[in-house]
């Protein structure tokens, strides 16, 4: 067992609890129980069975902190994991299928007390572009909610809807897209949307980010939970 992460097994599932349309071609995907779990609480991830089509056996390999090692091999649908320290955790799913064919995903998970955390959502358009969705959650008593995302090269944003905040400015010398809402509090639920358009051929699929707000006058920031890279 390596530190800071301990895992269990929970057995087949008939479907994982996670939403994802039928694909034609199979893929890995999957939804954690909790995006911001505290430090020692057990987080369920589910494999998104829909995603994979029907009749298929596959091998699940999971790494939880994305170093490489995978921490479970698996024909389970749902396994759990507790993290026993605080941060940010880049929490990598391969799926294998009985020929030996692998897809990936990684989704960020935040484990502690902080007053905000953020959740990133793709969804692909028709005409080509990605709807990016960042909802910021409200956790307890803070001032100053900032959202920071880093754009990859070769994309474009174009703010869709800034729902509640004060601006939403973007800085193409260093490809920073902000957004800050001038009041919040706890149970909030603040949505902002803006799509990317690639500009040309780019093979730059990165996504991150940063979500921070003030608590007794320190700013405190952590990176951005969800999808962590374009399809």
């Amino acid at each position: 067992m390596r530190r800071g992460i301990r895992i269990g097994f929970i057995g087949l599932v008939i479907a994982a609890a996670t939403a994802c349309a039928v694909q034609a071609a199979w893929k890995a995907d999957f939804t954690p129980s909790k995006w911001n779990p505290a430090v020692g609480d057990v987080v369920n991830f589910s494999v998104c069975d829909s995603c994979l089509g029907s009749g298929g056996v596959y091998r699940y390999l999971w790494d939880f902190n994305n170093d490489g090692t995978v921490d479970v091999d698996t024909d389970a649908e749902v396994v759990a994991c507790t993290f026993n320290a605080p941060g940010f955790y880049e929490v990598k799913l391969t799926v294998r299928d009985a020929g030996g064919r692998e897809q990936t995903r990684t989704k960020g998970v935040v484990a502690g007390d902080y007053p905000v955390y953020c959740i990133r959502e793709l969804v692909p358009q028709n005409d080509g572009t990605m709807l990016v969705s960042m909802t910021v959650h409200v956790v307890s008593q803070c001032s100053a909610a900032g959202l920071r995302e880093w754009i990859p090269a070769g994309w474009r944003p174009e703010v869709v809807d800034q729902g509640t905040t004060m601006f939403a400015p973007y800085f193409p010398e260093t490809r920073e897209l902000d957004a800050a809402w001038a009041s919040v509090a706890p149970g909030d639920e603040l949505v902002f949307t803006y799509s990317l358009d690639s500009s040309y051929a780019s093979q730059v699929k990165t996504l991150s980010g940063e979500i921070s707000a003030y608590v007794k006058g320190d700013r405190i920031p952590e990176s951005v939970c969800g999808e962590l890279s374009l399809p």
